[in-house]
């Protein structure tokens, strides 16, 4: 575990030791004595040892860090009581033993007493003190230990839901591949096997980041309608209306994709005419809107269904990369298809 920053331990020493000299000479020039400008330069030296005590009591109750709270506090009691009759019997000798001015007074136990007891609440001050900063930096410590475990976890969590739409993707278009080879459309079944090459290259070539531009995202999505329109050639039309401003926002990588595999499974699979999906992009109020549309279907007086898997990965992952920032909104539209958006906040590269 790292120790907290040594310069916590040094402003609070210094601020404690300075404003004891400062109300100690107060209290002394309230009273003046002879020889009062020596007395305070004793006093200050007195000061300088209070502060090198402290360093020293900090440093061994540092050392007793993975001790039981109560074994640290005991410790930090005696260490006061030894500082304060140290301080003591130091300060005896500063004023009384080295070159007196002043008639020399015998060091009895009771004033030997008297002065530990006035500085004893001072180390314990320090203690306190201590403890106090020592708690902020772990505290703090901790915190960012939490932020970086979530991150990570986030991460992966983010990258397992994303790696979930290749194979969900590939069993459907393998599957449609199947149907056209054993009905011997090798023309068709070629272009599919083309156009899957294309968008594999394009997705899987390359680590992708968790966001990158909205014209990767969108080439990502026509390399896919490409391989559907071959499944359903004149069934299928797309139209994409992104603004060229846009096209360097950020977006989460493939997080179109189950939008628009959803349009193409329940609106142009499931129609005998020809269904139009829309991808479309708007910005405004520093946020970025996704939506994918479709219009095969008759939707009158249906409800919005329940999210399938496609969707609620979309939904998950919106949560883990934006928190409450982002949104997913689905449901039918009227009178056909079908409507699905996402909205987040507008980033740029």
């Amino acid at each position: 575990m790292r120790l907290p920053r040594p310069n916590n331990y040094l402003i609070a020493n210094f601020v404690l030791w300075s404003l004891t000299y400062l109300i100690v000479t107060a209290r002394m020039l309230a009273d003046p004595a002879p020889h009062a400008g020596d007395m305070a330069v004793r006093r200050l030296g007195m000061a300088v040892f209070g502060f090198l005590a402290c360093l020293l009591i900090g440093r061994i109750l540092s050392a007793l860090a993975e001790q039981p709270m109560w074994r640290r506090i005991v410790a930090a009691v005696l260490l006061s009581v030894i500082g304060g009759f140290a301080y003591s019997i130091v300060n005896y000798a500063v004023f009384y033993l080295v070159l007196p001015m002043w008639s020399v007074e015998p060091l009895s136990p009771v004033s030997l007493a008297y002065t530990a007891s006035m500085f004893f609440w001072t180390f314990i001050s320090w203690c306190a003190l201590y403890f106090a900063i020592r708690y902020e930096e772990e505290l703090k410590e901790k915190n960012l230990r939490l932020v970086a475990s979530q991150a990570l976890a986030m991460d992966a969590q983010n990258r397992m839901l994303r790696y979930q739409i290749n194979p969900h993707f590939l069993f459907n278009t393998l599957n449609a591949l199947s149907s056209l080879i054993l009905a011997k459309e090798n023309e068709r079944a070629e272009r599919v096997v083309l156009s899957l090459s294309s968008f594999l290259r394009h997705t899987l070539e390359k680590e992708m980041p968790d966001k990158g531009p909205l014209s990767d995202e969108i080439e990502a999505q026509r390399q896919y309608l490409l391989i559907e329109q071959a499944r359903f050639e004149d069934r299928l039309n797309y139209v994409e209306t992104i603004p060229a401003d846009l096209r360097d926002a950020l977006a989460p990588s493939l997080i179109l994709q189950p939008l628009v595999e959803n349009a193409v499974k329940y609106g142009v699979a499931r129609s005998n005419e020809t269904v139009t999906i829309e991808i479309r992009a708007e910005a405004a109020n520093g946020r970025l809107r996704l939506t994918v549309t479709d219009d095969g279907g008759d939707t009158t007086g249906q409800t919005t269904p329940k999210l399938g898997l496609g969707l609620e990965n979309v939904r998950r992952r919106l949560d883990l990369i934006y928190g409450k920032a982002a949104a997913l909104t689905c449901g039918p539209r009227l009178p056909h298809g079908f409507l699905a958006s996402v909205e987040i906040p507008l980033e740029r590269i």
